[in-house]
């Protein structure tokens, strides 16, 4: 049993400083309009948030609701053979880190022996699906 609505989400947006400003006025709606539409799908909307200029385009959201503690679970109580349910993978910031570190040869110098450059590929792109998908369904399973 945990927390499966959201009464309330906040936007925050990193546009891209690399981006050009006719680049911005066009990709900048857009991401908003997706974001805007994932939170109508997942059952709220978007009520507030930050907009910040980055190296990177990011966005992300802080989703909350007011509950009361008998819904949701307090994870203080687990004990060694409690089952845990992951509704997203575990090492999706490990795959994004690795990717960026492709271009950054003192970085990626440190872990090529460990990772080939296919696999931190394919792990950045199960990463970005991952992301682009809501796990409200495998919440209320």
């Amino acid at each position: 049993m945990g927390v499966t609505e959201c009464d309330n989400m906040l936007m925050l947006l990193a546009v891209s400083t690399k981006m050009t400003e006719k680049e911005r006025d066009v990709v900048v709606p857009l991401i908003m309009r997706g974001f805007k539409d994932c939170a109508l799908e997942a059952g709220t909307t978007v009520t507030g948030g930050q907009t910040v200029m980055n190296p990177w385009c990011t966005i992300g959201g802080v989703g909350t609701t007011i509950c009361q503690p008998n819904e949701f679970i307090i994870p203080d109580s687990a004990v060694v053979g409690d089952v845990l349910v992951l509704t997203k993978p575990l090492g999706t910031q490990v795959a994004l880190n690795a990717h960026q570190w492709l271009d950054q040869p003192e970085r990626w110098n440190r872990i090529k022996l460990v990772v080939s450059e296919e696999d931190v590929r394919k792990a950045y792109q199960r990463a970005m699906d991952s992301m682009a998908r809501l796990n409200r369904t495998a919440s209320r399973s």
